[in-house]
This record gives structure tokens, C-alpha cells and sequence, in this order.
């Protein structure tokens, strides 16, 4: 039997694929509807017994196309026809490159189509020979960081219980919180939506000081190995399996900070074009007053929703549907 899973991960890939074709706005669907898979209480196959194909149309951003797509899954044991197609027009090798710390689609999308990479063997050898250094905006550093993590287990296979990072996250947050420099500090991404199972484990933190955070953050007794380090953004290998990401933020912009590293990409995408339609801009380092650049202060997650017409919005609720209709101000 199909699980729901299983779907949601198919219907991951092929946004990834979509992505790197530069196919506009059906990756965001597919990432979308998978979320909802996976948010789903009930087995999609029961659901689609009970229901036919307009059950599978009901559950939050699954429209008509993919609800096909989901269906044909269920009829065929877990295969995908839209995946199939793709997997005929570039190379489901992508998938695996997609799998390295720190290379996300629009990186993997860059080296296949400028440099034809589509395989991990591919890359190495792209790598070695300096070829992926001499791309813009990558450079010798990032060609480093690919090359030594090329042997890490993919992220889809170090996932861990929910009831298992929770535990690191907060032994890691306790530590930093007695840092003079900190002011601030949470975990944020999956684990903040309190998802089932976590891939790595996102910090968030606000302070005026961030080269004295991350220097200790490095330095973790746990931290078997620096995957990035940076003023802003430095990431770690604990304990030898799970990826822990360290984010430091001006104070005035942690709430818009907060919003932006907890997710989901989808509730994300949608929440910047409401700013955009009400003359702002929102991103990782706070709003912005589109006409004059100016930063609105944004100190807490709440100023950030308020301004845009919303109530808080539950972290676990964001998965860029129903929820903003839910929590308008308007409403009330």
C-alpha cells in the first residue's frame, strides 16, 4: 500500500525537477500540496476509497492536476507518470546532488545548465578540476564545501524523531542563551512547525555581536565537523549525523527573521506577495517601505503579521493556504 509519505516525497522530487527546468509556479503547487500530504491525518488510500479523486481534491492545495497525479500513485504502486516524463527530459541525478548540504534547486539548476552536471560523479569531477569555482557566485570556497560534503549521507536518510531533536535543539538554545552577546534566541524551521520527523535542526538569534555567537557555536565540544561558518550564518555536524544551522540577525530584524526561518516556503511566498500588495517588502532582514527602503521596525513575529493584516499565525498552521483566511484581521 501507498503511504502518504511516499507521495509527499514523490511530489518533492518533482517540484526539485520543475525547479531546475525553470518551470514558474508549479514547483510552488507540488511543495505545497506535499505538505499537505504530509499533514494529513487520514491514509490517502483509504481516503481515496471512501472518496474517489474529489476526496484527494479536498485536502488544502491539492487542485485538479495534481490530485491526478496523486491518484495515478495510488493506482500504480507509488509511480508517478509526471515524474516519469520529467525524469526523461534531465536526469533524476539532480535529485542526489540536491541531497548536499547547501545545494539547493537554484544552485543544482545553475550547474546543470552551465556546466551539464547531473550526477555526483559528474560534480566531483567538476569540482576537482576547478570548474565550478570559476561560476559566478560560487567560487573556490563553495567548490571546497561541495567536495567535503559529497561523502554525507543524504538528508533524507538522517531524518530523526521529532521527540529526538527536540531535546538537542533545547540543550543547544540553554547554552546560548548564557551568552552575554545574545538577546534573543529559538529554534525555528520543521521543528518549529512541530513536523513529525526533522532533517536538521535551525537556530535563530538575534544580537549586535554575531562574530562572538558564532565563534562558541563552532566550538560546540559536539561540533565533529564546521560545514559553514560565517558572520551571519554558520552551520555544524553534530555528533557526527544531524546539521545544525546557526542564523544571527540584528535585533530589529528578528521578527521578520523568525517569520522567514520558520516557514513554510509556501505560507512564505504567499505572505510577501500580501506585503507586496500593501507597498512592502519582506524578506530574512526585516519590511521595507518599498518606495523609500525605509525598515519598519520588527522586533517580535506578531508586528510582522499585524502590519500585514494578520493575526499571529500558529507556526504549525503555515503551510501557505487556508490559514490566512483563517487568521485575517479582517475578520474580527
Amino acid at each position: 500500500m501507498v503511504t502518504n509519505k511516499q507521495v509527499a516525497e514523490k511530489l518533492y522530487q518533482i517540484a526539485d525537477l520543475l525547479e531546475i527546468m525553470d518551470v514558474r509556479w508549479e514547483p510552488l503547487a507540488y511543495r505545497r500540496a506535499a505538505r499537505s500530504i504530509e499533514d494529513e491525518s487520514q491514509d490517502l488510500t483509504q481516503l481515496y476509497k471512501q472518496g474517489g479523486i474529489k476526496a484527494i481534491m479536498e485536502i488544502d492545495g491539492v487542485g485538479k492536476g495534481i490530485s491526478g497525479n496523486i491518484e495515478y500513485m495510488l493506482k500504480h504502486r507509488g509511480k508517478s507518470d509526471k515524474f516519469n516524463s520529467l525524469t526523461k527530459e534531465i536526469s533524476k541525478g539532480v535529485l542526489d546532488i540536491l541531497q548536499i548540504p547547501g545545494m539547493g534547486p537554484k544552485k543544482v539548476k545553475r550547474l546543470y545548465q552551465e556546466l551539464g552536471i547531473n550526477s555526483l560523479a559528474k560534480l566531483k569531477s567538476a569540482a576537482k578540476k576547478g570548474k565550478i569555482q570559476a561560476l559566478e557566485g560560487f567560487g573556490k570556497r563553495t567548490e571546497t564545501e561541495i567536495l567535503s560534503n559529497l561523502t554525507r549521507k543524504k538528508k533524507s536518510q538522517n531524518r530523526i524523531p521529532i521527540s529526538d531533536a527536540l531535546p538537542i535543539a533545547t540543550k543547544i538554545i540553554s547554552r546560548l542563551k548564557k551568552l552575554k552577546e545574545v538577546q534573543k534566541v529559538n529554534y525555528m524551521g520543521s521543528l518549529r512547525r512541530k513536523k513529525p520527523t526533522i532533517g536538521d535542526i535551525d537556530i535563530l538569534i538575534s544580537s549586535t555581536k554575531p562574530n562572538q555567537v558564532m565563534n562558541f557555536f563552532t566550538k560546540m565540544p559536539e561540533a565533529v565537523r564546521i560545514l559553514v561558518k560565517g558572520e551571519t550564518k554558520s552551520s555544524i555536524l553534530f555528533d557526527g549525523v544531524l546539521q545544525i544551522d546557526l542564523r544571527v540577525v540584528p535585533p530589529e530584524s528578528y521578527g521578520a527573521a523568525a517569520q522567514y526561518f520558520t516557514g513554510s516556503i509556501e505560507h512564505n511566498v504567499m505572505l510577501r506577495k500580501v506585503a507586496i500588495k500593501k507597498g512592502f517588502k519582506l524578506s530574512e532582514w526585516g519590511v521595507f517601505n518599498r518606495k523609500t527602503n525605509e525598515q519598519i521596525p520588527t522586533k517580535t513575529e506578531k508586528s510582522v503579521y499585524n502590519l500585514l493584516g494578520f493575526k499571529l499565525i500558529p507556526p504549525e498552521k503555515r503551510i501557505g493556504g487556508k490559514e490566512f483566511t483563517t487568521y485575517s484581521l479582517k475578520k474580527n
